[in-house]
């Protein structure tokens, strides 16, 4: 491996009382960061789950793995965020995507391009510190009363700022944009601090979204922009084994690349007739279900599908894999692990930490 590349992972303990050890494990094992979902009517909330992630460790890096700014003002993320960087000693990590489950559990679509690239330039106001226009920040909120006609009130504030910020010497929490498709991942590029694709293991998809990213942060005249992949990594001594325990999460990260019904991103014939399958099949009611194995998405993706869209079977395979990918430009792979607890999970954990990684890592 021609440079350093930082692994990440996603927590899979679902309480929050079960938080803090598996994040001590987790920095224990040498991880780079972790993060974890915020879907509030599927999980706990994600902010106090990272703060006590936070207090019971001190090196490992902590985010989210994605939250989205419509269900929360930019300001309240960005406080939300700033807080744990605080706490945590600047190991912070805001990832955002325009929404899913989060937003399907309340009636609602992922947010517009065009409003997500305004919202993601709002945040990182917010986490600047620096101000907002007050107009742009009500507008933002929903069933608010804008303005402040009749009320008691002598100076307005000028802005919307988060103002504690200047209380505090601290390195600005960097945000990461989760995306899939080239409107989403060139929006990235041109504000995030870091891009990460849920592109899945198919390198020619990893290739093609690195290229977009690096052509628009170039047009926006920015570099030093960080670039990661996120992709289900399951090794295991049965491959049929592997396969049956990363398919329903592949077709769930699959499913970004065909959320409007139409393939993003280069595919080729038998993948994009499977993509489409799993958006005809997808089952809101079993995402993130670790019993997914069982619904019609999980099942329409096929034992080759998920061989091509994730690091499925043996040690020497898997660490063939993913060298290959991390030759394709990126400098982060978030390997995600299967939400399934039981011995063949933990299995495949122990050849991901005691073979797989210490022969990438060396590469």
């Amino acid at each position: 491996m021609s440079k350093s590349i930082e692994f990440w992972t996603n927590f899979t303990a679902m309480d929050p009382r079960d938080a803090a050890n598996q994040a001590r494990q987790f920095e224990q094992d040498g991880w780079d960061g972790a993060v974890m979902v915020d879907s509030q009517c599927m999980f706990t909330d994600v902010w106090t789950y990272l703060a006590l992630c936070a207090q019971a460790t001190d090196r490992i890096q902590l985010g989210t793995g994605v939250t989205n700014m419509v269900t929360r003002h930019p300001s309240v993320t960005a406080a939300a965020a700033a807080t744990l960087q605080l706490i945590s000693g600047g190991r912070a990590s805001l990832g955002v995507g325009r929404g899913d489950s989060s937003l399907a559990y309340v009636g609602a679509s992922p947010q517009r391009v065009n409003e997500f690239e305004h919202f993601l330039e709002v945040t990182q106001t917010y986490l600047r510190g620096d101000a907002v226009d007050m107009a742009d920040a009500s507008a933002m909120l929903v069933g608010a009363k804008v303005g402040f006609d009749n009320l008691a009130i002598g100076s307005a504030p000028e802005g919307s700022r988060v103002k504690w910020l200047q209380q505090y010497d601290m390195a600005k929490v960097p945000m990461e944009v989760y995306a899939t498709g080239p409107k989403v991942i060139a929006a990235a590029a041109r504000h995030a601090d870091n891009v990460m694709m849920m592109m899945t293991a198919a390198p020619a998809r990893v290739a093609w979204g690195v290229g977009i990213v690096r052509d628009a942060a170039a047009e926006a005249g920015r570099d030093g922009i960080g670039i990661g992949c996120a992709m289900m990594v399951v090794p295991h001594d049965d491959l049929q084994t592997a396969r049956d325990l990363a398919r329903p999460q592949v077709a769930s990260q699959a499913r970004f690349s065909v959320m409007n019904k139409r393939v993003m991103g280069p595919a080729t014939p038998s993948q994009t007739a499977t993509l489409l399958n799993i958006a005809d099949a997808y089952d809101m009611n079993r995402h993130g279900s670790v019993e997914g194995a069982a619904s019609a998405h999980a099942d329409a993706a096929d034992d080759d599908f998920v061989d091509q869209f994730a690091v499925v079977g043996s040690v020497d395979n898997c660490v063939e894999r993913l060298i290959e990918i991390s030759e394709l430009g990126v400098d982060r792979m978030s390997l995600w692990l299967p939400y399934a607890r039981g011995e063949v999970s933990a299995r495949s954990y122990d050849l991901l930490m005691t073979e797989v990684l210490p022969r990438v890592r060396a590469a």
